[in-house]
């Protein structure tokens, strides 16, 4: 299915993020009351935490918190940004190759289907 093969590459993704990271498993806390003023430190609220949640050590239990979704999607969004303005100067540039040219709009291509994956996992999580 078509979900099937987004949540396949959202785990590539995520595996190519991790080679550099450890995960530890933690044992799940009942949820507590959220408070009433988010905690304070140094005069700063306390960040928001990021993580990824290894459910059944099956390959498509994966879940991600919203912050890490929207962490991540405000990343993928800045750099589409970025990609789009060179795509633009390289466009408009008689110096530079057309396989430079084709290969760059590819990675934005890919880069946008990356972000359409994330938001689909946010709207799968109801984040």
């Amino acid at each position: 299915s078509a979900y099937g093969i987004m949540a396949g590459r959202i785990a590539n993704r995520v595996a190519e993020m991790a080679e550099n990271m450890t995960f530890v498993e933690r044992p799940q806390v009942q949820p507590q009351a959220p408070a009433a003023e988010p905690h304070m430190i140094n005069g700063k609220k306390q960040p928001r935490k990021l993580e990824i949640r290894l459910q059944n050590s099956a390959p498509d239990d994966v879940s991600f918190s919203a912050p890490f979704l929207d962490n991540t999607l405000a990343k993928m969004l800045s750099l589409q940004q970025r990609m789009l303005k060179t795509g633009a100067d390289l466009a408009k540039s008689q110096d530079v190759s057309e396989d430079v040219k084709k290969e760059h709009f590819a990675q934005s291509a890919e880069l946008s289907k990356i972000i359409a994956l994330i938001c689909s996992e946010k709207a799968r999580q109801g984040a």
